[in-house]
């Protein structure tokens, strides 16, 4: 069976064949890697049973049109338990995006995003569960040179759980590399 994970990568693979000519004649970027850490901060229910954890993430993304990208997105975060004697609970999001940049002006980018995926929950313990998910979020990239940019990156994961919502916001920044 193909994870959701491995359909998004798919997805992404498969629109960056012909979109990369169109891109490469009007001299844009075609795809970006990132690495980011940060923080994972739970709200509203979720925060009954967990604390803000550590969080790294990576996103893989390709130009599709002037201004548009379609994101792979990762983000793990690594939660303590808010409850005396709870397990610790990891987080892992997967998220494909669109992405629409409304501003770059060579030295700084920002790039706004929306999509679906999954957040699989991972207890101590066992009894993962995973959950549809929606997110938004941000990307404001300042470049270093052509190649790289320093990234900031806010966003908003809502998991649709048994008749509850679960809200995780991975903060992170990080290292970004472009690809012509």
């Amino acid at each position: 069976m193909i994870s959701s994970r491995g359909i998004v990568a798919l997805a992404v693979m498969a629109l960056a064949g012909p979109t990369s000519v169109a891109a490469q004649e009007a001299g844009q970027q075609q795809f970006f890697f990132e690495v980011r850490g940060g923080v994972n901060v739970p709200t509203f229910d979720v925060a009954d049973a967990v604390d803000a954890g550590v969080g790294v993430g990576g996103t893989f993304g390709v130009m599709v049109a002037p201004r548009v990208w379609l994101l792979a997105e990762g983000d793990f975060g690594f939660h303590g338990s808010a409850i005396q004697s709870g397990p610790d609970v990891d987080v892992f999001h997967y998220m494909g995006k669109v992405g629409y940049e409304v501003y770059n002006n060579d030295q700084v980018s920002v790039l706004l995003n929306a999509g679906a995926g999954v957040l699989n929950f991972r207890p101590d313990g066992g009894g993962s569960t995973t959950d549809v998910a929606i997110g938004v979020g941000g990307k404001i990239a300042f470049a270093v040179s052509e190649q790289i940019a320093i990234v900031i990156s806010p966003q908003g994961d809502i998991a649709f759980t048994d008749g509850d919502t679960a809200w995780v916001w991975p903060f992170t920044a990080g290292i970004r590399v472009n690809f012509p």
